[in-house]
């Protein structure tokens, strides 16, 4: 009962601070404020117990962590940075844990050497979420977050790995080389063979589930709750890795995502939602912990040895440094292998963007940069909080405590270290300081920045897919920007889509006398209509007198036709297809007769607003659902950075809260209208 109220009182710390960080102070990392109420909940007369098994920590809080990075990893990004990445995974840690450990050895010479190799293996693991956060707003290296973000995923087993055997070493007393490499290998390829299995064969089964009719969505997302935890389990059983196994799976996982989204995009987001949530309260679970666990390691220094705490800060300090100077030279050395030249592709994206490209950094520069990106967190904490307590023969394990402090000060040191030095070190983002933006403002600066963020996520397998929603923002920015109160052009914009609407209104209207459109070819037609972006854009009382002629037009419509269309989806679509281009037709014939020098822009806007219409309701465009559901991920992690952009605007003071209401209702908007047509 100790241990749920325990856990009660994290999650309920974990809930205030980002409360505290969302309403008061949204510029302060969030892990801070998460350590800083763990320490408060230390000095406050709650109890609080969190005494957990070692393997219990792992699998409840380590593999999943993992098989979250795994899926969310980028796979072309990841591809295309591999030999980066495997170097500092791979490369780097194995350099730190023997070189650093041999170095705490000689600083610590009463400290075990495995112990000091286990110190040097919790310093590995790094935390990319905690670097992006820290660097929000500014430009890192070009490939400097997809290689930190590889780096993260990979030296997390390798770190674990690494820690698993310097400990066992500890408590059996006896090392060897040969055995260590040994063991190294069968753990590492039985959890690569066990995690590939298993991620395919639930993948597979997912898939081949869905195909078949089977829709409870809740059973998926259990299966993959569970899939982590049984990942782990089972490698642990046959000797392997199970932490190297979370992972894979997870990369499977993750590879397998266009099958999965395929199959049913709603359920893909459902998946995304839930993993989330579990990842946001896992991480802040940890650092809560560190909070808390600090000033106790210290009350427990202070009793037992009040006159080791001097040497174990000045030992943190110095451990913390020489793994900085690891990491640099690491990084300077092999500069060659990381710092990968633009394509033509990227050049094409990139140009005319509101971001030019960055010039490739100096040698020392780009060495520095990645060096304080090495922020140690979630899971750094996680394997410190696993150090035995007793070793062989009932001994007990005299320096946990001491392990524990540094560990927790290099944690701390490294995040704060970051927070201070990485953004004097890279440029800010250039952003047009408007005080005051009005919502038009506010929506076309979000959404110029919104496709800057797609050409930075596009690539060359996915150009096309995200070139088809860049279009759709270019063309929501272009109409935007003439629709400014106290211009004529926008005067002129309302005037010809108050013709157009009215020739739209004709057209129906001679169809239904001519008998050629069925009820439910009108309704269909009308509610395509009402979601689109001209009509969304029109005016409250254009928008109602459309509604009030539609009435009328539907009552008409009924009379003089068949009260419903026995034609099959397919069928009908191409019904309204066909209305749609008469539409168009008449419509565009309509607006000729305006046209003039000073109108081009605006006649073109909606010409183009119709013309989208009838290409988006042609039977090949709106049956491709492997292409529209691909498309619909992009579209909704658009909006989401849409939300992201709008709150730091927020916290900067560009706009006020009631122009980033009507901004917030915009973009809810838009995602109901997408998700709508996935259901």
């Amino acid at each position: 009962m100790e241990i749920v109220e325990g856990l009660l009182i994290f999650l309920a710390a974990i809930i205030v601070s980002s409360l505290i960080h969302s309403l008061f102070l949204p510029k302060v990392p969030l892990a801070f404020i998460q350590i800083i109420l763990g320490a408060l909940l230390f000095l406050t007369p709650i109890p609080v117990s969190f005494d957990f098994d070692t393997e219990v920590f792992m699998v409840a809080l380590i593999a999943p962590l993992l098989f979250v990075e795994g899926v969310q990893v980028s796979r072309v990004s990841l591809r295309r940075y591999i030999k980066p990445v495997m170097l500092m995974a791979l490369g780097l840690v194995f350099t730190t844990v023997v070189g650093v450990g041999f170095f705490i050895h000689w600083v610590w010479p009463n400290l075990p050497m495995p112990a000091g190799f286990a110190l040097a293996a919790i310093l590995c693991p790094t935390d990319a979420v905690a670097v992006s956060a820290i660097t929000r707003g500014k430009i890192l290296p070009k490939g400097a977050m997809t290689i930190l973000e590889g780096e993260s995923l990979l030296n997390d087993a390798a770190g674990i790995i690494s820690f698993k055997i310097a400990v066992t070493a500890l408590i059996t007393g006896t090392f060897s080389i040969t055995h260590a490499v040994g063991e190294f290998l069968i753990a590492a390829i039985g959890g690569l063979i066990v995690g590939m299995i298993i991620g395919v064969a639930l993948v597979r089964l997912r898939v081949t589930l869905s195909r078949r009719g089977v829709e409870s969505n809740n059973m998926f997302i259990f299966i993959q709750l569970l899939t982590p935890f049984v990942t782990y389990l089972i490698a642990e059983v046959f000797h392997a890795s199970g932490i190297i196994a979370a992972v894979v799976a997870g990369l499977v996982h993750g590879f397998e995502r266009d099958r999965i989204t395929h199959v049913s995009t709603q359920l893909q987001l459902s998946y995304t939602q839930t993993w989330n949530v579990l990842s946001y309260a896992l991480n802040g679970f940890v650092f809560v912990i560190l909070g808390y666990m600090v000033p106790e390691v210290v009350v427990n220094i202070l009793k037992t040895e009040p006159q080791n705490l001097v040497f174990l800060l000045t030992t943190t300090g110095v451990i913390a440094l020489a793994v900085y100077v690891f990491r640099f030279v690491w990084v300077y050395v092999l500069y060659p292998y990381f710092y990968l030249p633009v394509s033509p592709f990227e050049r094409a994206m990139n140009e005319g963007g509101p971001q030019k490209p960055s010039e490739k950094p100096k040698r020392s520069m780009y060495a520095l940069i990645m060096t304080l990106c090495g922020v140690h967190g979630t899971i750094s904490l996680a394997i410190a909080l696993t150090l035995p307590f007793i070793l062989g023969e009932n001994e007990s394990f005299i320096y946990r405590n001491d392990l524990l402090f540094i560990s927790s000060g290099m944690v701390i040191l490294s995040l704060v270290i970051a927070q201070v030095f990485l953004p004097l070190v890279t440029p800010a983002m250039k952003k047009a300081k408007q005080e005051g933006m009005t919502f038009k403002q506010t929506r076309v600066y979000i959404l110029e920045h919104v496709v800057e963020y797609l050409r930075q996520h596009a690539t060359p397998e996915t150009s096309f897919k995200y070139g088809n929603v860049i279009k759709d923002y270019h063309d929501r920015i272009a109409f935007l920007k003439v629709l400014d109160d106290d211009d004529e052009d926008s005067k002129e914009l309302e005037r010809l889509q108050g013709i157009a609407f009215d020739t739209e209104t004709k057209t129906l209207d001679d169809l239904a006398k001519e008998g050629r459109i069925s009820q439910s070819d009108f309704d269909n037609y009308m509610r395509y209509a009402e979601r689109t972006q001209v009509y969304r854009q029109a005016s409250l009382l254009r928008r109602i007198w459309i509604r009030i002629k539609a009435s009328f037009l539907r009552r008409r419509v009924r009379i003089q036709t068949n009260a419903s269309s026995s034609l099959d989806i397919k069928e009908n679509l191409k019904e309204i297809s066909k209305i749609m281009r008469i539409v168009h037709y008449n419509v565009v014939k309509r607006l000729s007769k305006e046209a003039n020098s000073d109108n081009q822009l605006e006649i073109s806007t909606i010409a183009d607003s119709y013309l989208l219409r009838t290409d988006n309701l042609t039977p090949s465009n709106f049956f491709n659902t492997k292409n529209n559901e691909s498309m619909s991920k992009i579209k909704l992690n658009a909006l989401r950075e849409q939300r992201h952009i709008l709150n730091e605007l927020v916290d900067e003071g560009e706009v006020s809260e009631k122009t980033a209401l009507k901004v917030r209702e915009a973009i809810n908007y838009d995602e109901m209208i997408l998700v709508d047509r996935l259901t």
